[in-house]
């Protein structure tokens, strides 16, 4: 590995160009201290990490499209685009009047349904309870009475058939008795026809018209009361309420125009945390899992680098390009990331901690072995080292380094084993 620097040449021409008004013997010995200068940095313990980078764009983790249930003029509205909000706060109303009518209207209209319900059931009461009571009294006193006056011509009518049988009364006094009977008979017996009409037939129906009459006094009452009561929520809701606390991202009204229901007035999102979905390879899918941590970073912000931790993965790929989602969460208390930012999320495969770390380029590769540069007093020290984990940019030295042993990082391409080198900062 034996090498040959033109460095401590060229340095020696320079001296004795600077130097030709010296004496010989001060150049000899400038030219003998021009060691070939070296940069080094010591060697420390350190994290080194194997990692996976994937991008994705940021957004937030929640986004409400907040809409009024209620088409109608807007009296006002409180917030504009970026402003923050808490969640209760009134973002806009509509103008009351007509639904406050509409409300008062109705609420009358359910009193005049009461009424009419209340007049349906005192029916029901008195078609099955006085109502019908009377009725059968009044029946059965009519029947009664053509029962005694049916019972006493048959009696007279009987005696004057065996009378006039026997010659005893006259045909015309006979006709007139048999008369009577018939007339009584024919009394009792339609009385009779009646009684059962009216307790078989006629009561029953009519108590039944009058639970029929009830029963729609009933619904039409109930259905005035939702649309009262529809109209009362309505009413409450004309004051529309962010559901989260967040930031205006957009608003689509204004004061004095007429909203229509079927858009959203006004979008709330939440950037105290965002997230960003990466698509991950089956390769390294189960290398994954829920609640690992992640490092993320935006350049367009800075050379930050944000912690993040996985809280969603897809157990399906996506069917355009065979990966899996995966969603990372990172806390955004200070809203530096903003939705749409671009972001690189680098997913940890392996990692190694308190372990000595330096940088791939700073070690040299010969015939398949790896050679540090390191300097002690002065003198060039070449030594085989053995790398663990390797990013392809830092590696883990394992064996041949030790903490605090200043490894050549300039200049190592001029210098040899066992060489005196000058230390420069």
């Amino acid at each position: 590995m034996k090498k040959y620097s033109l460095l401590p040449m060229l340095l020696f021409i320079a001296i004795v160009l600077v130097t030709g008004c010296q004496k010989e013997g001060e150049i000899v010995k400038a030219a003998d201290e021009a060691y070939t200068p070296v940069k080094v940095l010591p060697v420390k313990t350190g994290t080194i990490r194997e990692e996976a980078v994937f991008t994705g764009q940021i957004q937030p983790i929640k986004e409400v499209s907040i809409m009024g249930k209620y088409s109608g003029e807007i009296a006002q509205t409180y917030f504009t685009v970026g402003n923050n909000v808490s969640k209760g706060d009134v973002l806009f109303t509509f103008d009351e009047r007509d639904m406050r009518h509409n409300v008062e209207a109705l609420e009358s209209q359910v009193n005049s349904a009461q009424a009419a319900v209340n007049s349906a059931n005192l029916n029901v009461d008195m078609a099955s309870g006085s109502q019908e009571k009377n009725q059968r009294i009044q029946m059965e006193s009519s029947l009664n009475s053509a029962k005694i006056t049916y019972d006493n011509a048959k009696t007279n009518y009987e005696n004057t058939k065996a009378l006039y049988e026997d010659s005893i009364v006259s045909k015309i006094e006979f006709d007139g008795v048999e008369q009577a009977y018939l007339q009584a008979k024919n009394a009792y017996e339609s009385l009779e026809e009646s009684y059962t009409l009216l307790t078989d037939k006629q009561i029953p129906e009519g108590v039944s018209l009058a639970k029929n009459q009830l029963e729609q006094a009933f619904a039409s009452r109930d259905a005035l009361a939702i649309q009262y009561n529809n109209a009362k929520e309505t009413l409450a809701d004309l004051n529309v309420i962010s559901p989260i606390d967040g930031t205006i991202a957009t608003k689509n009204i204004e004061t004095g125009e007429i909203y229509n229901s079927s858009f959203p007035a006004y979008t709330v999102i939440d950037m105290d945390t965002v997230f960003v979905t990466i698509h991950v390879t089956d390769q390294l899918m189960n290398t994954i899992h829920l609640d690992d941590q992640v490092y993320v970073s935006i350049k367009t912000l800075s050379d930050k680098e944000y912690r993040g931790s996985v809280y969603e993965i897809s157990p399906v790929p996506n069917q355009t390009n065979f990966t899996y989602p995966v969603k990372v969460k990172i806390d955004n208390a200070h809203h530096q990331i903003k939705p749409g930012m671009f972001a690189e999320v680098q997913v940890i495969k392996n990692e190694a901690k308190d372990v000595l770390v330096v940088n791939r380029n700073d070690l040299e590769l010969s015939e398949g072995n790896w050679f540090a540069y390191v300097v002690k007093d002065d003198t060039v020290q070449v030594i085989p080292v053995q790398l663990g984990l390797d990013n392809g940019k830092e590696v883990e030295v394992i064996e041949g380094l030790e903490p605090g042993q200043l490894l050549i990082v300039s200049g190592r391409e001029y210098v040899d084993h066992q060489e005196k080198v000058t230390i420069i900062e």
